[in-house]
């Protein structure tokens, strides 16, 4: 387990308007058998894990059973998300245009997604997240 600090961005595009969100943490990373998982704490308080595999990335949000996400991306696939808040279940779909795991020149390593997530048939927004591993 490595100690990272991790740089989160996150760009939502909602029909015509678009909204940035930035945040830093500090959490653990293990590398092992095909597989990076990183936990860290949102706002020093939501626990959040990633688990990244080779085209394949699961982000879960929370732990609490009433209140938590958890979003699954495999590239070129349509994958169920779960958003719960205050016990109220919404069933969510992902399509996955791109995952980009690589490591940069100073070290860090930077995950990047960008999917758009849909409710039924209805699209609920385009969003590219990007992390940053130092």
């Amino acid at each position: 387990m490595t100690k990272v600090k991790i740089d989160f961005t996150s760009r939502i595009i909602q029909g015509k308007e678009s909204e940035t969100f930035k945040k830093q943490a500090q959490g653990n990373l293990t590398d092992s058998e095909g597989a990076v998982r990183v936990s860290y704490l949102e706002d020093n308080q939501i626990p959040v894990k990633i688990l990244i595999r080779e085209n394949n990335v699961i982000i879960r949000r929370g732990t609490d059973k009433n209140n938590y996400s958890q979003l699954h991306f495999i590239v070129g696939e349509r994958m169920n998300c779960r958003y719960i808040a205050q016990g109220y279940q919404m069933d969510l779909q992902s399509t996955t245009k791109f995952i980009k795991f690589f490591p940069k020149n100073d070290g860090s390593r930077e995950l990047q997604i960008e999917y758009d997530l849909y409710s039924g048939l209805y699209l609920i927004g385009n969003y590219t997240v990007t992390l940053i591993f130092t």
